[in-house]
């Protein structure tokens, strides 16, 4: 059988089934990796749970209901969220989170061979997954140098090489550079000429205070939206998310999820529909923590002549560019071991030669973490 060909990954050992070999997510293995109490964590791309001091209470004194409403989903978080985005419930599905939102996607729309289109630098996940199942995956190029915008020729590339699916990230994922609705239309629109869908994992557009005003899904029904509450409110471990996408697709999604995960855990669609009603405040909390942490950032960056940067437009991570390094993830093991500071490397991106750091932390871990970057970039 054919192995999917990717391209500029960091070197792991594969993992095999009955059917075909499996790329493991790279990344994911090293973030967990990682993922244990360390000083200064810079690598979180998402904010920590709101707590009892921020007077946030999603779910404490409320019963656990474990009763099954519905055949699919749980109908009050659908049509909550669809109210949301005012769309019918049959355009809407409720996932664990974006990354089941993408994979039932891919599993439901991708035949071998079908072309898929990817943003580079990209979230691991979005080229694996159509590699996965067997797609052809072919890369775009966001550069630093141009703000990470899309090139001008990808609404003519779409039309010439016709794929099934083209997968981008905005805000941008490792960059948090934001692209408007202006920019991605011409996409949206090349994307429906051909019977293409455009695949938007619009996570954290919710660092947005109004985030379906700015979604793609107002540029068409080629357009095919995945989110969640997992990245602005600190709601990583509840996997709230959802999916949406025409009628059609979204059948084929919960046919798919059969297979998966067959019923919505209650638990988490009832923190989640908690969370909506608080949205007004959680959102001025993810405001207030980005607005603390982004010039800390940026005020570190402008006091060095060897690090570069696109400032990133929403979210708390920036992609930072470090001048006299190639082999960033060496680096980044060097940096965790010695100074207990943790950024991602770049080379889990494409993007060699880069670390992505997320600002969403404490003042105090933050500045210090910083500190100590600086000090280790210094003996280079």
């Amino acid at each position: 059988m054919r192995k999917a060909s990717i391209t500029d990954e960091p070197s792991e050992p594969s993992v095999r089934n009955a059917s075909r070999r499996i790329e493991p997510f790279s990344y994911m293995a090293w973030a967990k990796a990682h993922s244990a109490p360390i000083r200064f964590h810079l690598g979180q791309s998402g904010l920590a749970p709101p707590g009892d001091a921020e007077g946030f209470a999603l779910s404490e004194g409320a019963p656990v209901d474990l009763v099954q409403r519905g055949p699919d989903m749980p109908p009050d978080a659908r049509s909550l969220l669809a109210a949301r985005y005012g769309i019918s419930e049959s355009r809407l599905m409720v996932t664990l989170g974006t990354s089941q939102a993408l994979y039932l996607l891919c599993a439901s729309e991708l035949e071998p061979e079908d072309g898929v289109l990817v943003e580079r630098p990209d979230y691991e996940l979005l080229h694996k997954l159509p590699a996965l199942h067997r797609a052809r995956v072919s890369r775009f190029e966001r550069t630093m140098a141009d703000g990470f915008r899309l090139p001008a020729d990808l609404p003519e590339r779409i039309k010439a090489e016709r794929p099934r699916l083209i997968l981008l990230t905005n805000p941008h994922n490792p960059s948090g550079a934001l692209l408007s609705l202006r920019e991605l239309e011409p996409v949206a629109r090349a994307a429906e000429s051909v019977g293409a869908r455009l695949v938007v994992d619009e996570v954290y557009l919710e660092f947005l205070r109004d985030a379906p005003a700015a979604s793609a899904l107002s540029l068409g029904p080629s357009v095919v939206v995945a989110a969640s509450f997992t990245k602005a409110f600190g709601l990583g471990t509840v996997r709230f998310g959802w999916l949406i996408a025409a009628e059609r697709v979204i059948d084929a999604a919960i046919a798919y999820n059969d297979y998966v995960s067959v019923l919505y855990p209650n638990p988490s669609a009832q923190i989640g529909t908690a969370a909506m009603a608080e949205l007004p405040r959680l959102a001025r909390r993810a405001e207030a923590i980005r607005a603390r942490g982004l010039p800390i950032l940026a005020s570190w960056i402008a006091s060095r002549n060897d690090v570069r940067w696109h400032e990133p437009e929403a979210g708390v991570m920036a992609l930072v560019g470090l001048d006299r390094l190639e082999d960033t993830r060496a680096f980044c093991e060097r940096l965790a071991r010695e100074d207990e500071v943790v950024v991602v490397p770049g080379e889990f991106f494409g993007a060699p030669g880069c670390v992505r750091i997320g600002f969403g932390v404490d003042e105090a871990t933050l500045r210090e973490g910083l500190a100590r970057l600086g000090t280790r970039l210094d003996t280079l």
